[in-house]
């Protein structure tokens, strides 16, 4: 059985025979087919700005021989343009392999024979597209509180279906189907110079999962919409966050989702190697610091896990056919995994990848990519955190970022804050910003709430690589307390 609206059988096992006839030298060969189908709707002021719909599909080949890879593509899905890109995918691995110090050797993965989907209540496709917009220009409206401050009122709504056929001369047999809803809303206030913004669930367009439809029928913006217009416009009457070098943080999952993003690039095993160094260098996570780094706090337990439901990173196989898995990262606090691929788990004398390669579309390689970074509950109750500290701040919602190429110091600005004192919530607080040094941030957590606090958030623009690719990944957590951080820097 295979998805709906697959590629031909035929026309796979032909591009399969193309890549691996060719010479008998060829150490691995395999072939991709991938659909992506897009809708994307904007809504400003109650009027539609935005409804794009977009559909790219096409062929990767990649070849491994001499120990190099070569990759070529083609979205003319004929078996002419395939045998093209087949020949060309091997000129590109011969050349390589002329220049190759350390030959790859792919780790060992079982064969898989799957047909899988997303499990959805509601397939977005089958939904009116006036239902979806007349939610945004009702979320829209209801952010019109009645405050002329109020500038901007926007609602957003996002799908897309990444469709991925996997052929390998191993014998794997892959048909996967995922699915992505996401919305957003938004609301922007001004008062002389000066803007103030609130979003809901999370900025920048929001909130995604894994899903069908009814996560965006879940989302309740229309009911949220008010609040955030509020919030921006009282942010406008607030305190500004006071400068401060030990003050004591409670970070949101709304913020603390985007730290778990930008530090954890840094446990990508081709950053750590120096093979990868696109869109903020390296990592400071180096090998040697693997089982011996106090990354965190005895507190802090961090998984990379595509397993975990509906979340952003969530699916079932890499796009080199490793099954999905769940492993740490931080256990205890210590640092104890990266995340890898068939290339390179083999440089760690590991015996096989965790399934973290993905690729952005047909005609880009897969890269390691984060899958769902989620930092795994605590004990605290979250009220009992803001009740027991005496004087402090809450940050929430992320608006600006900023980290050096190590992944090791950075500056994080939030949307809104509040100020703690003697355990109670006493007024906001606005342009809330923090800064810090990774692992000297993460060993300053002393608390981690429970499970009821735990918020699951998707990040969909994630780039890396050259060229470029743009990819989604999920992040989880509940609020942390951290203590001694520097915030009310200067933001630029």
């Amino acid at each position: 059985m295979t998805n709906p609206n697959a590629i031909d059988p035929d026309l796979m096992q032909f591009a399969l025979d193309q890549a691996t006839t060719q010479d008998s030298d060829i150490e691995y060969a395999d072939v991709k087919w991938m659909r992506r189908s897009s809708r994307s709707i904007g809504v400003k002021n109650g009027s539609v700005e935005q409804n794009t719909q977009q559909n790219t599909e096409g062929i990767g080949i990649k070849i491994l021989y001499g120990g190099a890879y070569g990759f070529a593509a083609t979205n003319i899905m004929t078996k002419d343009a395939i045998g093209i890109a087949a020949k060309r995918a091997l000129r590109v691995a011969k050349a390589s392999a002329t220049t190759m110090r350390n030959p790859i050797q792919l780790a060992e993965e079982p064969v898989h024979v799957d047909t899988v989907a997303t499990p959805m209540k509601i397939d977005p496709d089958d939904v009116d597209l006036a239902e979806t917009i007349a939610v945004l220009v009702d979320a829209s409206k209801a952010a019109d509180i009645g405050d002329d401050r109020i500038k901007a009122r926007s609602a957003s709504y996002d799908h897309w279906k990444d469709h991925m056929v996997l052929w390998t001369s191993e014998g794997s047999r892959i048909d996967q189907l995922i699915s992505v809803v996401g919305g957003a809303v938004d609301t922007l206030s001004v008062q002389g110079t000066e803007t103030q913004r609130r979003s809901y669930p999370a900025s920048f367009r929001g909130d995604f999962s894994t899903a069908g439809y009814e996560y965006f029928k879940d989302m309740e913006l229309v009911e949220n919409a008010p609040i955030a217009a509020q919030e921006s416009v009282d942010l406008l009457e607030a305190e500004q966050c006071p400068e401060q070098n030990d003050a004591t943080v409670i970070i949101r999952p709304a913020q603390l989702m985007l730290q778990l993003h930008e530090n954890f690039h840094g446990a990508e095993l081709d950053r750590a190697l120096d093979y990868e160094a696109a869109f903020a260098g390296t990592s400071f996570l180096k090998p040697h610091l693997l089982g011996e780094l106090q990354f965190g706090s005895e507190l802090i337990n961090i998984n990379t896990d595509a397993t975990h439901p509906g979340g952003l990173g969530t699916f079932f196989y890499d796009h080199e056919g490793v099954k999905a898995q769940n492993q740490p990262m931080v256990k205890n606090g210590k640092f104890v995994g990266y995340m890898t691929s068939r290339e390179t788990a083999p440089l760690m004398g590991l015996e096989r990848s965790n399934g973290t390669a993905r690729s952005s579309a047909y005609d880009r390689m897969p890269l390691i990519r984060m899958t769902n970074t989620i930092l795994q509950p605590g004990d605290y109750d979250y009220q009992e955190m803001i009740e027991e500290t005496k004087d402090g701040f809450i940050f929430d919602t992320n608006v600006s970022w900023s980290i050096d190429d190590l992944r090791l110091s950075f500056q994080f600005g939030t949307e809104i804050g509040w100020r703690i004192k003697d355990g109670e919530i006493t007024n906001l607080v606005k342009n809330p910003s923090y800064t810090g040094i990774t692992p000297q941030f993460w060993n300053s957590a002393d608390a981690v709430a429970d499970k009821n606090d735990f918020r699951m958030y998707g990040t969909p623009n994630c780039g890396k690589g050259e060229p470029g690719q743009v990819m989604y990944t999920g992040h989880g957590s509940s609020s942390v307390r951290f203590r001694d951080v520097r915030i009310g820097v200067v933001q630029l």
